[in-house]
């Protein structure tokens, strides 16, 4: 069996850094995807509190 050529190992580099871009892409979509979720849900929590904050508010400015 003859050795591979330098075209040969240098595609084949080039596939392989090509793949672990694609793997650091997809693992980077996902983390942003998960930050987005927690930060929707911090804001959610946020609007809720000062819903309950202005509620608490005007009883007692009813009182």
């Amino acid at each position: 069996m003859k050795p591979p050529t330098l075209e040969e190992v240098l595609q084949q580099r080039a596939e392989a850094e090509a793949e672990k871009r694609r793997a650091t892409a997809a693992t980077e979509r996902r983390l942003l995807k998960v930050l987005a979720e927690q930060a929707a849900y911090e804001a959610q929590q946020r609007e809720m509190q000062a819903e309950r904050d202005w509620e608490w508010a005007r009883s007692r400015a009813n009182v």
